[in-house]
């Protein structure tokens, strides 16, 4: 095998630990660590068919980013932060140079790279981002309102949007919103959600975890007549995290066009709990069709145990089975799988004003 078939299997390695609950940050470091020392060998060589394994300043790097064609845009942002790490490390000017120029960017399908390359960027630990409105299409303003509200940062309602000077559409208004920091009339919010089929988005995420379990609830409540948001009702309950939804997804997971979204959901907000009332062992049963099985058997048993320990502990938020605020979430952070991870961050963004200060950067695995 030679290195670039070395450094693609690693990548395809990759894609199956981000979205794996068995999948540990130790995994994720050693795949990084693995790629990086292929990635030296691959520009030790100086392989002109591969220009963006081989870029090295930040103009090959943008250029080549730019033009690739061969990797998708998940693989690609791992590449791109492997090329950061590798020449400018300890450079954040030179690093918000090229993140900068890659928002201005006037790559095809930008939006295929919305939300990854908002994620990628507010992880690196960047002073400040210059952007200009003018002359950006809708697309490119709304990644980067996506990125400001990943890096935390919040307008109030006084502060002057208009002088973003944006031709606005319906959706980068509906970003704009969201980076508000007070959403207004949530229900409403929702509706526009509806209205522009935006659902299943990166900021519909963000929106969710933002609410409080009344309002969340009826938002629920809304989706559920929709039979085509039914899945998306039980993925985004769990990442909700609100212990409450238990006994719903229990009895969900009994349904079998429902049990693996369900069991998705549960083993977000339970981690290692679930494995009280479901054996490890058949949660990650490689048959799928006896995976499912299993999982609709014991649902009844965790259903059961649940209720009785409902009585016992208090209605709280949870994530991989911690309860979520200010002091835990870093540590959530740190020691979950990337599924978690993932969930977790979004809900560090809601705890912005209350999370306290972490003497370690902690990262979202990418």
């Amino acid at each position: 095998m030679n290195l670039i078939d070395s450094f693609n299997l690693l990548l395809a390695q990759r894609h199956v630990m981000l979205s794996s609950f068995q999948c540990m940050p130790k995994n994720i470091e050693d795949n990084t660590q693995s790629l990086m020392v292929i990635l030296k060998m691959i520009q030790q060589r100086k392989d002109a068919e591969w220009p963006l394994l081989n870029a090295n300043t930040c103009d090959e790097i943008v250029d080549a980013f730019e033009t690739d064609v061969f990797y998708c845009p998940t693989d690609k942002m791992v590449i791109l932060s492997l090329l950061l790490q590798l020449h400018y490390k300890a450079q954040p000017v030179k690093q918000s140079g090229i993140v900068q120029a890659l928002f201005a960017s006037t790559i095809k399908d930008v939006g295929h790279y919305n939300p990854a390359f908002a994620l990628m960027a507010s992880q690196l630990n960047l002073d400040k981002v210059n952007f200009t409105a003018s002359n950006k299409t809708p697309e490119q303003i709304q990644q980067y309102i996506l990125f400001c509200i990943y890096r935390g940062k919040r307008l109030k309602r006084a502060d002057g949007i208009d002088s973003l000077n944006i031709s606005r559409s319906s959706l980068t208004s509906l970003y704009i919103e969201m980076l508000m920091v007070n959403i207004n009339e949530p229900l409403k919010l929702y509706g526009v959600f509806c209205q522009l089929d935006y659902c299943h988005s990166a900021l519909f995420e963000v929106f969710i975890t933002s609410l409080d379990e009344a309002i969340l609830s009826q938002i629920f409540n809304l989706m559920s007549e929709n039979a085509d948001l039914t899945l998306r009702v039980i993925e985004l309950m769990g990442y909700s995290g609100f212990s409450k939804f238990v006994p719903f997804l229990a009895r969900a997971m009994q349904q079998p066009s429902q049990t693996l979204m369900a069991f998705r959901a549960l083993r977000t907000i339970l981690g290692p709990e679930l494995d009280q009332a479901v054996p490890y062992q058949w949660q990650f049963e490689e048959d799928e069709v006896e995976r499912c099985e299993y999982l609709q058997f014991y649902s009844a048993k965790l259903l059961h145990r649940w209720m009785l320990l409902a009585l016992k502990m208090p209605d709280v938020r949870l994530i991989d089975g911690v309860e979520v605020n200010g002091t835990s979430i870093d540590k959530i952070i740190s020691h979950s799988s990337p599924v978690h991870q993932r969930i977790a961050f979004l809900h560090k963004l809601r705890l912005n004003n209350v999370v306290s200060c972490s003497p370690q950067r902690v990262k979202v695995a990418l």
